[in-house]
């Protein structure tokens, strides 16, 4: 009886740990839409749209460096659209389906005078399967200005991951 447990929790953790997991030289390709819409007192403020692409190349086993571009286009209520756009390089662990990691990306706000800022984010999320190598990316984000940039927020974000 001993063996066949020790065999099960064996076999058990095996499949537990296989899941997910990614070998060196797996690369990645994925990226996320958003779009918001901000009201005060029921009138329309303002509304964001967001294009996040990124690719990523596991440099280890379930360690991946990656590239991301993250363009936002701002347009308040009766006013002209500003887009901003910002380049990241970060890296993240992945472990039974779950991920945590961070980037550093640096950024140009719109406009004639603005300078060039940089945000440190910390990710935790989550890949849901969807088919072989297709996963469903739902993830939080806590972004933190750094420098003069003193702005910060969290974010719940979904998206799609693929791995090949």
């Amino acid at each position: 009886m001993r063996k066949f447990i020790s065999l099960t929790l064996t076999l058990g953790l095996m499949i537990t740990f296989s899941f997910a997991q990614f070998t060196q030289g797996t690369k990645s390709a994925g990226g996320s839409l958003s779009w918001a819409s901000t009201t005060f007192d029921g009138e329309a403020m303002s509304t964001t749209l967001s294009i996040a692409p990124s690719i990523s190349y596991f440099a280890i086993d379930n360690l991946s460096a990656s590239f991301n571009l993250n363009m936002n286009t701002f347009t308040p209520e009766g006013g002209d659209g500003e887009t901003s756009t910002s380049f990241g390089l970060g890296a993240k662990y992945y472990m039974n389906g779950i991920y945590g990691g961070g980037s550093y990306n640096s950024s140009t706000p719109p406009g004639d005078d603005a300078e060039a800022s940089a945000t440190l984010i910390i990710e935790l999320g989550y890949l849901y399967g969807l088919s072989d190598n297709v996963y469903l990316d739902a993830g939080f984000d806590y972004h933190m200005g750094m420098g003069d940039n003193k702005t910060g927020g969290m974010m719940l974000g979904l998206g799609v991951a693929t791995f090949f």
